[in-house]
């Protein structure tokens, strides 16, 4: 009987053998297969990031891009707005200096200007009647000389009924001209 007991311990031993280490050994490959996998996915969730980090700092950069162009924009459009500023100054300063020489001569031709000219041109200058020309526009591109020439000489109507600007010279002086040509350029 013991050598039948020891037999079976025997055979009990071999067979716990056979089953214990084969699983032993498949647990380890399943941890190096496990801790294969989890590194696998550390280093996905890291490119992950990167990835993400770079689309992050790339549209920061495209936004202050869009930024910088519309400051850009607006530098240049205050910069516009300056320089029409400046030319309304400048025309202003003119218009002033104008007056100031028209009172110079002597003569105030705002003074006259109801009498001789508003029938025509209005009390701005305008054009009261059809055909009669707008003051304010089509003298800002002739000089002074021109506008004296033109209220010296008279000038051929474009009214309905043909009627002409009249020639001034000889109904007012040298110095009255002057200061109404001086006068209607600073309309």
């Amino acid at each position: 009987m013991k050598a039948k007991l020891f037999t079976f311990i025997l055979l009990a031993a071999f067979w716990a053998s056979s089953i214990i280490l084969p699983s032993c050994g498949k647990k380890e490959e399943t941890t190096t297969v496990t801790d294969t996998t989890k590194t696998t996915q550390q280093n996905t969730q890291q490119q992950t990031q990167q990835q993400t980090q770079q689309n992050t700092q790339q549209e920061t950069k495209k936004d202050s891009v869009k930024t910088d162009d519309k400051k850009k924009e607006e530098d240049k459009k205050k910069e516009e707005e300056k320089k029409k500023e400046e030319e309304k100054k400048k025309e202003e300063e003119k218009k002033k200096e104008e007056v100031k020489n028209e009172q110079s001569s002597g003569v105030d031709f705002a003074a006259m200007w109801p009498k001789k000219c508003a029938k025509c041109h209005g009390k701005d200058g305008k054009g009261k009647l059809e055909g009669v020309p707008d003051l304010t526009g089509e003298t800002k591109g002739k000089s002074v000389n021109q506008l004296k020439q033109i209220i010296e000489n008279g000038k051929k109507g474009k009214t309905d009924d043909d009627e002409d600007m009249p020639s001034f010279k000889g109904k007012l002086t040298d110095e009255e001209i002057d200061a109404a040509a001086k006068y209607v350029k600073g309309l």
